[in-house]
């Protein structure tokens, strides 16, 4: 007899969830405040009711048995009489006419009372659903009396539905079992270091470790990770979760899963896509009165979810669209619901470890094991820095007050108080630019908070009000630096700044790395962290997870001869410097150029001082210019990065930023590079807020500025290098432009693929060098 486990949460969201998509149903809008409800409400329990009662039931017919679990929210006792409570919280009027229970929550209620009295041999019992007001905590009772054979038909009908659809993921964990068994690696050999990374990455999701793993390129990182932790799968709740930031990370990992289906594998894959890249209308409104994509949303669900399953392997974003579009359904909402059916989701950060987006049902509950490969890890560090800060905006809240003009009941005076807030704030500032607080002022919290209490009472009382997406836009960034706020501990640090004419409020987070430990090892069951440029190691295991994990270190597949890493240590690029020297650095950036036909990069640690060099070339130049700009939509990036495809007469130079959307994540293979010109080691911005982490790391660690300066600057500028040689077949120059890069500081950050150096003190000892190393290479 096959057996089956489910909660009975899962079955009835499945079942009968219905009705419109809106703001009360979006992704993690009231997980928090619903504890919070559920809470107070069982708290003034007598000592007779008991709270979260689990309750288990068994049902079997001759084929298979179903295990259905729960928990009850309320087992009250009143007047002797026993009373099934299922409370639920809203932010809708429940003392309104139109309002009623949800379907989906009667029906949990059923379950629920029918279990209890087949386990306790009762005949029947009362029950109630409870909704309360998250606003003001006022509760509405729906009260019922249910017979346990009456509702045996709803119960029995629930459970053949169900299982209709529960042997439809047995027969696909089976499948995917038995590909999982006898699936081969797609290639005929491994790659240098390739079998190594593997190794260490199944060891570590056997025994639920953290691993950082410095992968460089052409290692096949990406087949390495998944195809190992595919295998070391061996539970039908493990999830796997490829994170990265970049849509080419994205790409390659689909690109993988797409290959191990052809080679057998049976698995469902999903890409993740942003709510404002993925919205079908032109402006996203995200009401059922405006999107016809949310209205009656949760009606055409369930056979949108069955139709993709059963027709499709690689669910991506062109994948996820086209059924959105055909069952008229959310996409965004779509393939966040599908992804409790997938096994490999591949998606952005933030849907792990951003309390505001992450994922709940993986992160906050324990029905799934989320397994975890996060690409490009060398991100994390202020990426994880910023999922948890949050910034308010004076204009904003202007914005705010203009938008919500005819709201009744009025949020005037509740904006208003905000902007005296932010009005003390900018007294305090003065004529300076920027302060900043250790705690955040109680009066300022409690007016934000004030002011999120008013609007959902508003926008409860005016459900069709025209510019509601707009207010409601308004509220998320509200109820986001409230949420954060609620991280705030040494770590944190209330900033005020003057921008233009605009005065901005940070609560900004300094180190995240025990939310993110937190995470790692309460939330998941295995974790890697792999990138080319894990330099120093160290530094990225203490700001991640506290320096708790295991390391991997992997050698260049690549011939280290290819690349000529060239020193121009006779050359100041430091603020104070670049007027005198500027004019070697274009020069230099002239005689590569000059030194062989080709295409070439340089990168630069600023737009301003890239565009100051700009200023600088001669006229001459034999070269043709590619710019970056500050604002780049998607389709000039791929443009731009075809521009390197193209087979040219003459050569191609591109000025850059380091860091930026054309410094990692891009292959530029075979001739599309030549060779890279790195100006400066690449230190971030020296500010108040990069001096606010250099002070706490030395504090914390004893090495603030290369925390906070040093070893993210180097970063790029490796990142930046690595551009260079992509394929076994590549070769090309590095030339690193500044007298520090000779420094032992920063020797000792550079890769282990980066063994020669050549150190030039002039242009013509570089031009005989490059003309060297093209010769030796044709």
């Amino acid at each position: 007899m096959k057996v089956f486990k489910s909660g009975v949460g899962e079955l009835v969201s499945f079942l009968y969830s219905s009705g419109d998509l809106s703001s009360e149903t979006f992704q993690n809008v009231s997980l928090l405040d619903g504890t919070r409800a559920h809470q107070h409400l069982q708290s003034k329990y007598s000592l007779t009711d008991q709270a979260e009662v689990p309750i288990h039931f068994e049902w079997h017919n001759d084929d298979y048995m179903i295990l259905l679990s729960g928990r009850i929210d309320g087992l009250l006792l009143k007047d002797e009489i026993l009373i099934i409570e299922e409370i639920k919280s809203t932010r809708l009027l429940i003392f309104s006419d139109d309002f009623s229970f949800n379907n989906e929550h009667l029906a949990q209620l059923k379950m629920y009372c029918y279990m209890y009295m087949r386990n306790n041999n009762l005949t029947d019992i009362s029950a109630r659903v409870t909704y309360i007001q998250l606003s003001d905590y006022q509760t509405r009772y729906f009260e019922f009396i249910f017979d346990v054979d009456l509702l045996e038909t709803f119960f029995n009908e629930s459970i053949a539905l169900y299982m209709e659809w529960m042997l439809r993921l047995e027969a696909h964990q089976e499948k995917k079992k038995s590909s999982l068994e006898s699936l081969y690696f797609p290639f005929d050999q491994y790659r240098r270091g390739q079998r190594e990374m593997m190794s260490a990455v199944y060891q570590t999701m056997m025994e639920d470790d953290i691993l950082y793993a410095i992968a460089p390129t052409g290692i096949g990182k990406t087949m390495a990770s998944l195809f190992s932790t595919l295998k070391s799968l061996h539970e039908d709740n493990q999830k796997i979760f490829y994170l990265t930031a970049k849509t080419a990370g994205k790409q390659i990992a689909l690109q993988t899963m797409d290959m191990l289906h052809e080679a057998g594998l049976h698995t469902k894959t999903l890409e993740i896509t942003s709510k404002d890249a993925i919205c079908f209308l032109d402006k996203r409104e995200c009401a059922p009165e405006k999107c016809p994509f949310a209205k009656g949303f949760f009606d055409r669900l369930q056979e949108a979810t069955k139709d993709i399953f059963d027709n499709e392997t690689l669910l991506d974003r062109k994948t996820v669209e086209r059924y959105a579009r055909k069952h008229m359904v959310c996409p965004f909402e779509f393939g966040l619901y599908v992804s409790y059916y997938v096994d490999v989701i591949i998606c952005d950060y933030n849907y792990v470890f951003d309390p505001r987006t992450h994922l709940i049902r993986y992160f906050d509950e324990d029905q799934y094991k989320p397994l975890l490969l996060i690409d490009e890890a060398h991100n994390m560090v202020s990426r994880s820095r910023d999922m948890y800060s949050s910034t308010l905006y004076k204009s904003d809240f202007i914005k705010l007050r203009r938008l919500a003009s005819k709201l009744k009941p009025s949020i005037k005076n509740a904006v208003r108080k905000v902007l005296d807030a932010f009005d003390i704030y900018e007294e305090k500032l003065g004529d300076t630019l920027f302060y900043s607080h250790q705690v955040l002022d109680e009066d300022f919290l409690d007016a934000v908070r004030n002011l999120l209490r008013k609007i959902e009472n508003s926008l409860k009382e005016n459900p069709k009000y025209p510019k509601k997406t707009d207010v409601l836009e308004g509220y998320f960034n509200l109820l986001g630096f409230s949420r954060i706020y609620e991280f705030y501990n040494d770590a944190y640090l209330t900033n005020v700044e003057r921008l233009d004419d605009d005065i901005q409020i940070t609560i900004q987070c300094l180190d995240a790395s025990s939310f993110i430990l937190d995470t790692l090892k309460n939330k998941t069951y295995g974790a890697v962290f792999f990138s080319a440029t894990l330099y120093p190691i160290e530094y990225y295991m203490k700001l991640l997870s506290k320096g708790q994990g295991e390391t991997l270190k992997i050698q260049s597949p690549f011939d280290s001869s290819h690349l000529r890493i060239v020193l121009m240590n006779q050359i100041s690029t430091r603020y104070q410097d670049r007027k005198q020297s500027i004019h070697q650095v274009v020069d230099t950036i002239q005689t590569v150029v000059n030194s062989k036909k080709g295409n070439y990069i340089a990168f630069f640690p600023s737009y301003q001082y890239m565009n100051q060099v700009i200023d600088q070339l001669p006229n001459d130049l034999n070269a043709d210019l590619i710019i970056q700009e500050k604002e780049m939509d998607q389709a000039l990036r791929v443009l731009t990065v075809d521009r390197f495809k193209s087979i040219n007469h003459l050569s191609q130079l591109a000025f850059f930023v380091m860091g930026g959307m054309f410094a990692e994540g891009i292959d530029y293979i075979g001739d599309m590079l030549n060779g890279v010109i790195i100006v400066g080691v690449g230190l971030p911005m020296l500010n108040e807020t990069n001096n606010q982490l250099k002070k706490y790391y030395q504090d914390q660690f004893s090495q603030g500025f290369d925390y906070a300066y040093t070893y993210p600057g180097m970063n790029k500028v490796v990142q930046a290098v690595g551009r260079v040689i992509r394929s076994d077949d590549d070769y090309g120059v590095a030339i690193l432009i500044d007298d520090r890069f000779s420094q032992a500081k920063y020797k000792k950050l550079f890769p282990m693929e980066w063994k020669k150096q050549s150190v030039i003190k002039n242009i013509v000892q570089l031009e005989k060098e490059l003309t060297t190393f093209w010769g030796k290479m044709k």
